[in-house]
């Protein structure tokens, strides 16, 4: 059962009202131009050396210990006080989110993760020369091995009203990484409940209904497991009814998470990508997400489709990587596809009829198998959620 205040209409209305006297500001493509990376991006999947010495952990023997509830997920739509990043890599398109999210999202903070110091300070003056707002950002100093903060990030719920961390087993040998939840969990004084299953959270989803989807690409990574166990993790753990869907092909998305073509955009309401019926490559891609649409419809959702397809380059594109904030939500465009970018908007803009679309380049990112959703996590709430924003106005 969702835990709800009686406050929640008093209190979004005072953040309207405190939304409506912010200025939003974009950040200079000049100055976006002028950034560099510290260090370069691994790609989303794995690096030839780590698939070499990368098995599966054996997670038998960890033991089950989950919240003791009534446990809550809220949907990434609802209301959240922060979002949270690793600088370092993809510089100017974390810093070309960060200005928007700085001066457009009243009472949020922006959470960034930077390896010691001089990477603060230096992050600092980046992103203040592009216009953000520094008093919204909150620095966390920690090492840590990549940008993907979605697949390992810490996953936040609520255990009987106070916000807690649910953790997994990061499914790359990326030990940084992996330790990144517990490091939040001790500097914040929130309560860590090890999942004991081997997962990227990017392959996940779900609605404030208690619905969550994933690819069966779950299973694989957790053999021992049968599906059924596998929920009931998810209903322990996270308060969540977990539906598993087939993957798209590895050849066409190498990471099969279901963050790269599905985007959950309200109450019964979700995008998912739409892939030419052309055949050949696309013939599972497109079979998978018809199939989901059949499926969502017939239950009710309200279903938006964006284009998907794969480039001359290999990459899988897809405007579902996409980031819903508040107020906010940022939405991929790419170089060289205006009648897809133009598309794709025209669809949010529907989907979101009270939110601001705020398109961001993710051109580069794209070809690492990964877009903006992959490299943030939302912060909800802590003490009570709010419902969505789709009867207010932005």
């Amino acid at each position: 059962m969702k835990l709800r205040k009686l406050m929640l209409v008093l209190v979004s209305a005072m953040a309207a009202g405190v939304a409506a006297a912010e200025s939003m500001r974009l950040a200079d493509p000049a100055v976006l131009a002028t950034i560099r990376d510290d260090v370069p991006t691994p790609p989303r999947g794995f690096l030839p050396e780590e698939r070499a010495r990368w098995v599966l952990p054996d997670l038998s023997r960890m033991p089950l210990a989950p919240p003791t509830g009534p446990v809550d997920t809220p949907a990434e739509y609802e209301r959240n006080d922060g979002l949270m990043i690793r600088w370092g890599s993809q510089n100017a398109l974390l810093t070309e989110m960060a200005v928007p999210i700085t001066t457009g999202e009243p009472d949020m903070t922006l959470h960034i993760v930077v390896a010691d110091s001089n990477m603060q300070a230096s992050a600092s003056s980046t992103l203040q020369s592009a216009g953000a707002n520094l008093s919204r950002v909150n620095f966390i100093i920690a090492p840590t091995n990549s940008v993907w903060m979605r697949d390992y990030g810490p996953r936040f719920v609520s255990d009987a009203g106070r916000r807690s961390i649910v953790d997994h087993v990061y499914n790359r040998p990326r030990p940084l990484d992996d330790a990144l939840p517990g490091v939040v969990s001790n500097l914040w004084s929130e309560p860590k409940f090890d999942i004991p299953l081997s997962h990227g959270g990017g392959n996940f989803h779900l609605f404030d209904n208690g619905v969550a989807f994933m690819t069966t690409l779950i299973q694989n990574e957790n053999p021992a497991l049968s599906a059924q166990q596998i929920r009931d993790h998810y209903l322990q753990y996270q308060g969540l009814d977990l539906t598993l869907v087939p993957p798209l092909p590895a050849s066409f998305d190498s990471t099969q998470h279901i963050d790269m073509w599905m985007l959950p955009a309200g109450r019964k309401r979700v995008i998912l990508s739409q892939y030419p019926n052309t055949g050949g490559v696309y013939t599972t891609p497109r079979q998978v997400t018809e199939d989901v649409a059949t499926q969502l419809g017939g239950q009710g959702y309200t279903v938006f489709r964006t284009p998907g397809w794969r480039g001359s380059n290999g990459a899988h594109y897809t405007y579902a990587n996409s980031v819903i904030l508040n107020r906010n939500v940022l939405l991929c465009r790419f170089t060289g596809f205006e009648t897809e970018n133009a598309q794709a908007l025209a669809t949010f803009q529907q989907a979101f009829p009270n939110r601001n679309i705020v398109q961001v380049d993710c051109s580069g990112i794209i070809t690492l198998a990964g877009a903006i959703h992959c490299i943030v996590m939302h912060v909800p709430t802590a003490y009570f959620y709010f419902e969505n924003f789709e009867d207010s106005p932005p």
